[in-house]
């Protein structure tokens, strides 16, 4: 890598923008150049260039972002720094900016920019700041470290190095190699062991906090579950057949209940069917009556039409005289408002002429009062701008000289403190020494401490120790004891159970206590048959009874059709009666033209006795009518209520003969039941005194329970008893178990801890030697500054105060530098105002001459006016007389449109009037014909009048509603014959399965009984499967634990090797081992450049510390000296070649053909000075570029091509020489 052109700006000293070509011929032709000026002028701010275009960073600033930019030019806006370098692939150019807001000194610092581009073709590569990073380290090969170690060696790097103790060379040669991996790497061996000793002792931990039951606890508990399970599948089955035979029974009653709701609703529907007949009448009379709807629609229609229009006409007839006179009120009113209109119009003329010769003076007068108030005005500025002027004078005037008198302040401060300068360039240097030394002693502090901790720690853990030993005998008693006891319980046990199971004992009396339900179920059967007997003679009785009073209705009955019957035959003669004598009384016209003696026209008779007025009277057969319907209609009813009475007995009687069929059926049900306990039980009784036996046998039976009972008792107590020892002996085999290894753990930690102690003792010791030495190199780089002593507990407000002194150095210079600029612009103002104060008076005095001459002319012209038009307003004048004409005008339109109006409105009703009695004429001939009409179709429809037909009918809801009515009785009749048939078929199909002959009361009681008993066995038998399977799962965590010690014994064996080799808290093990042998690469790279310059000394290693470093004095017969002994020039030419040999250890996967060295060769004699500087131009030969920088006056004459820093007045400087360019201030 070349570079080949460097250009920045505004960089700490160096302010404008500068360009360095480092392609000059004077740069090729020699191979080395030097960077020459006093110190603190800005030679390594170069360098700083070049690394702040390539990484965004410096050696001296670890990073320059919008909140910190330490090394961008006092006073200015924005910096930049670009380089052009070639490497092998090609020709690059990479460029770093930032700037402040509007790049202005004082506004906030933006977002630096970073770009890298192809210097040939323009193309931009990465822009991004991340990018840019990555993809300057891919072009280079090098990322910031590598670069500086082997690109840019910069200040103080040299000697850092060579001076350094073994511990501290470390670090160095690790940092400057990059092999901080094998630190990290002996870190993480120790961290890993750790843990997995960790790891190891938590399942260690683990494993003695499970619990197994024995085989023989085990085995019991299986024997239980498979006795469980067979008694679990019996009472299943037998719970399934309860349940169906209740779901029977239930259907049955569901089915019997379904028929008597069935059977109430048809006595209900009789009573609704005979209140609807009345109902029934209407809607035939009314179904009569609609044929007429639509012609008396439309006769009703005709009707109020006409109507309407006779009511209508009248109206306009009232109107027409009233609308007359309006309109001739109408047309005298428009007449009246024009003639007013055309007298507003020769007024406004004659007004006009003389406004206008107003309105001109008027605006003369405005214009001059114009005039004269911009003068004003002008005058009224003048004179504030004058006093205004002459007050800033007097403030800038003593501006000046306190800026003048502060300038003289900061003169003499600068020469009283003139050694503080040095302050800005060597400030971060001491900061950063300050905070390497604040943290050795912190880390001093925190070894002692943490040294003293663990002291303390091994006290304690050798108190814990004794403790614990004492604790794990009493342990090991403790277990021994409780098995003891445990053994003399389990023995017990085995006597009491005399050779059987627990489960045994539990079966029998089991079997017990099942006898006693069964013996208490037929002691319930045998008084549930007494029962049924009993109601069996009542039900027989009261069946007697209904079957009586059934006959009893039947011959009622039987009587009440017969006399219905003799009524409605008189009935049906009554009405052929009434009809004949209603047709005589409707041949009145006829009779009256027969003659005694003529044959009748119609049955050829020569006797009319009807004719001599003996005709019957019609009333008296319609009464013997109404008389004769009322008693059938009596008569019918009684026998209807008969029949409900009949239906309702015959109901009752076939309930009572089911009643009674059930009952016997129950009595054969129980009677079976019965029987079959009888033979479950194995039993005989006797047919008198069957209940006495059975209360007999209950008793015994109670007696067997108690007894086995408390045997079971004893023997679960002992049992229990057994489990809780056992939990007792687990308990205290587990207590000891871990007392057991915690004594083995606790020995483990305090041999670990009494190692520790002698690490941190000797930890404690190298750091503070360190602290000893970076002290004394910082107090004697502080002498120049007045400081003698460096107290460690004073270091931040030492840094403090000398942080406080550059900044108020550089405070001063840039006050120095602000004030003499601001001096300068003030005096400029100060002339300047002092000009305009005179000008300003000059003007006001002219423009008062003007003022007076045109308040006259304005007075003249405001006199001729008065006498023209007095005070009046010409433009108010003329708009009041406009305002009155419109409002003429706009009476006159209203008076014409409101008599056009009514001449309309007087045509409209004329119009009216004639169409009206058209229409009415016209619709008089229609209305008499749809009359007549409608009169012959009442006739032939039955209706004698408008009003009869009128009555009949029905509004349409009504009528709908009761066809409703009459639709839903006949559904629901049929429904109900539907329904009764089919409940009644079901009925019959479910007693045909005789699924039981158990009462549904017996298995209502039973089946909760059977449930309870079959969820407690399952509970118990949940409880048995649980225990096992806990107890399985427990097994397999104790096998898989112990397979995971094994594995983690084995993992922890192969760590703590790898531990002893390598692996230590701090990484030094395995670091110092790694770094011996990169410090043996690096020797030899060093001894080829020592070689160059001197064939005196040859550098080695130290074979007593693994990281110091000897040299052989060639001169002195081989004698191998320590580096600490090598006076200064010799001291400068090994860090030299250590220095170049970092170089090409850094440099290893790239070519460097351009190198810098930022170091001064001030300790160098001239001999010495002409050998080093041969070596570096000699690495010309390799095709390198070299950069020194020094403030050496002797380098002047050595090193022909230079560039010069040269500072300039106000901590600023310049660059000159080859390929120097300022390309703007």
């Amino acid at each position: 890598m070349r570079i080949h052109q460097i250009r920045f700006q505004n960089l700490n000293s160096l302010t404008g923008e500068w360009s360095i070509d480092l392609s000059d011929p004077a740069y090729l032709s020699d191979g080395i150049f030097a960077i020459t000026g006093p110190t603190g002028a800005g030679k390594t701010t170069i360098l700083d260039a070049i690394c702040l275009a390539l990484y965004g960073r410096t050696p001296r600033l670890a990073s320059v972002n919008s909140n910190s930019n330490e090394i961008m030019s006092r006073h200015t806006g924005s910096c930049y720094a670009e380089i052009t370098f070639e490497t092998r692939e090609g020709q690059y150019r990479c460029h770093w900016s930032q700037q402040r807001a509007r790049k202005k000194p004082e506004g906030n610092l933006q977002a630096h920019k970073h770009e890298i581009v192809d210097a040939r073709t323009g193309q931009v590569l990465e822009n991004k700041i991340r990018d840019v990073a990555a993809r300057v380290e891919e072009i280079t090969g090098m990322n910031f470290n590598q670069f500086t170690r082997a690109m840019l060696l910069a200040q103080g790097a040299f000697a850092a190095f060579l001076q350094a103790s073994a511990d501290e060379r470390a670090p160095i040669l690790e940092s400057i190699t990059g092999t901080e991996i094998y630190s990290e790497i002996s870190r993480k061996v120790h961290e890993r062991s750790r843990e997995e000793k960790n790891r190891l002792e938590v399942l260690q931990a683990e494993t003695t906090d499970l619990k197994l039951l024995t085989a023989s606890e085990e085995e019991q508990l299986q024997e239980e579950l498979q006795l469980k399970i067979t008694c679990e599948k019996e009472q299943q089955q037998q719970l399934a057949t309860m349940r169906e035979s209740l779901t029977w029974l239930e259907k049955l009653n569901e089915l019997e209940s379904e028929i008597k709701i069935i059977d109430q609703q048809w006595q209900e529907y009789l009573q609704r069917q005979a209140a609807f007949q009345p109902d029934q009448v209407r809607l035939q009379k009314a179904r009569q009556a609609s044929v007429l709807d639509v012609t008396y629609a439309n006769l009703s229609n005709v009707r109020q039409l006409q109507n309407d229009d006779m009511t209508s006409l009248i109206k306009v007839r009232q109107d027409l005289p009233g609308l007359e006179d309006a309109l001739q009120k109408a047309v005298q009113a428009w007449q009246e408002t024009d003639s007013k209109l055309q007298e507003f119009k020769v007024l406004r003329r004659s007004e006009g002429e003389t406004a206008k010769r107003v309105r001109e003076i008027d605006l003369l007068i405005r214009q001059l009062q114009q005039q004269m108030e911009e003068i004003q005005s002008a005058i009224a500025a003048d004179e504030l701008e004058c006093s205004d002027l002459q007050t800033k004078i007097t403030e800038q005037q003593k501006n000046l000289q306190d800026m003048l008198k502060t300038l003289n302040e900061i003169e003499k401060y600068r020469l009283d403190n003139s050694h503080d300068a040095g302050l800005v360039a060597n400030l971060t240097g001491i900061t950063r020494s300050f905070n390497q030394l604040m943290d050795l002693t912190a880390a001093l502090k925190n070894k002692q401490a943490e040294w003293q901790t663990n002291e303390e720690d091994l006290r304690l853990l050798t108190i814990s120790q004794q403790e614990i030993a004492v604790a794990c005998e009493n342990n090991r008693a403790t277990m021994e004891e409780q098995y003891r006891v445990l053994k003399n319980n389990q023995d017990s046990l085995n006597v009491s159970l005399q050779g059987h199971q627990l489960s045994w004992w539990h079966k029998k009396l089991d079997d017990y206590r099942y006898e006693k339900n069964r013996l208490a179920e037929l002691k319930q059967i045998l008084t549930k048959i007494s029962q049924l007997d009993s109601e069996l003679v009542n039900n027989r009785r009261l069946a007697e009874q209904l079957e009586q009073q059934q006959q009893q209705l039947i011959t009622k009955i039987k009587a009440g059709e017969e006399k219905a019957a003799n009524l409605e035959r008189e009935a049906a003669h009554l009405e052929t009666q009434a009809r004949l004598l209603n047709r005589i009384h409707n041949l009145e016209e006829e009779r009256s033209r027969l003659e005694d003696g003529k044959a009748c026209p119609l049955c050829g008779s020569t006797e009319h006795p009807f004719a001599s007025e003996n005709v019957p009277q019609l009333d008296e057969t319609e009464q013997s009518l109404q008389a004769a319907r009322q008693l059938l209609k009596k008569v019918v009813q009684e026998v209807q209520q008969e029949k409900i009475e009949l239906a309702k007995m015959n109901n009752r009687l076939e309930h009572s003969l089911k009643a009674m069929l059930d009952t016997e059926q129950f009595r054969q049900n129980e009677t079976g039941l019965l029987n079959v306990v009888m033979v479950e039980l194995s039993l005989q009784l006797s047919e008198e005194n069957t209940i006495a036996e059975i209360e007999s046998l209950l008793l015994i039976n109670e007696q067997n329970i108690n007894e086995y009972n408390e045997k079971i008792i004893v023997m679960e107590t002992l049992q229990e008893g057994i489990k809780e020892l056992s939990a007792v002996y687990d308990e205290a085999q587990a207590v000891f178990k871990q007392t057991e290894s915690q004594l083995q753990q606790i020995n483990w930690q305090q041999e670990q801890a009494r190692k520790d102690n002698e690490r941190l003792q000797l930890e404690y010791r190298n750091i503070k030697s360190e602290v000893l030495n970076l002290q004394a190199a910082v107090l004697q780089e502080l002498t120049p500054y007045g400081i003698s002593e460096l107290p460690l507990d004073g270091l931040p407000e030492i840094i403090a105060a000398l942080r406080q002194r550059k900044d108020l150095w550089e405070y001063n210079q840039s006050e120095s530098l602000r004030l003499e600029k601001d001096i300068s612009a003030a005096q400029n103002e100060l002339d300047i105002k002092q000009f305009r104060l005179q000008t300003g008076e000059n003007a006001v005095q002219s423009n008062q001459i003007r003022l007076d001459g045109l308040r006259e002319q304005c007075q003249v012209q405001r006199e001729f006016r008065f006498e023209l038009y007095a005070d009046r307003n010409p433009d108010r004048e003329e708009e009041r007389l406009d305002k009155e004409i419109n409002i003429a005008e706009d009476n006159v339109n209203q008076a014409r449109e409101y008599m056009e109006e009514l001449k309309l409105h007087l045509n409209h009703l004329q119009e009216q009037e004639k169409k009206l009695c058209d229409d009415v004429q016209k619709r008089s001939l229609k209305l008499q014909a749809k009359e007549k009409d409608f009169i012959a179709r009442l006739q032939q429809t039955g209706f004698n009048e408008e009003e009869s037909y009128l009555s009949a009918c029905l509004p349409e809801d009504e009528q709908e509603s009761l066809s409703r009515q009459m639709e839903q009785l006949e559904k629901e009749k049929t429904g109900l014959q539907t329904r009764l048939a089919d409940r009644q078929g079901k009925l019959q199909q479910e007693k045909d399965k005789q699924i039981t002959d158990q009462s549904y009361e017996v298995l209502q009681v039973n089946l909760p009984i059977a449930e309870q008993e079959l969820n407690d066995l399952q509970d118990s038998i949940r409880d048995n499967r649980r225990t096992l399977e806990e107890n399985d799962n427990t097994r397999k965590q104790m096998q898989e634990h112990l397979k995971k010690i094994e594995t983690q014994k084995e993992q922890l064996h192969g760590w703590q090797v790898l531990h002893d080799l390598i692996g230590s808290a701090d990484g030094k093990k395995y670091r110092n081992f790694a770094q011996g042998l990169s410090f043996d690469i690096m020797i030899n790279h060093a001894n080829r450049q020592l070689q160059k310059m001197s064939d005196r000394y040859r550098l080695v290693r130290s074979y007593d510390q693994n990281l110091e470093l000897n040299v052989i004095d060639h001169y002195q017969a081989g004698e191998i000296r320590s580096t600490a002994n090598l006076s200064g020039g010799e001291s400068f030419l090994v860090s030299l070649a250590l220095a170049l040999g970092l170089s090409n250890m850094a440099s290893h996967k790239v070519s460097v053909d351009s190198l810098f060295l930022d170091e001064g060769f001030g300790a160098l004699d001239e001999d010495t000075l002409d050998t080093a500087l041969n070596t570096l131009a000699g690495l010309q030969q390799d095709g390198k570029l070299i950069g020194v920088i020094s403030h050496v006056p002797a380098l002047k004459e050595r090193i022909s091509t230079q560039i010069q820093v040269i500072s300039q007045a106000g901590g600023r400087s310049i660059l000159q020489g080859p390929g120097v360019l300022r390309v703007s201030s």
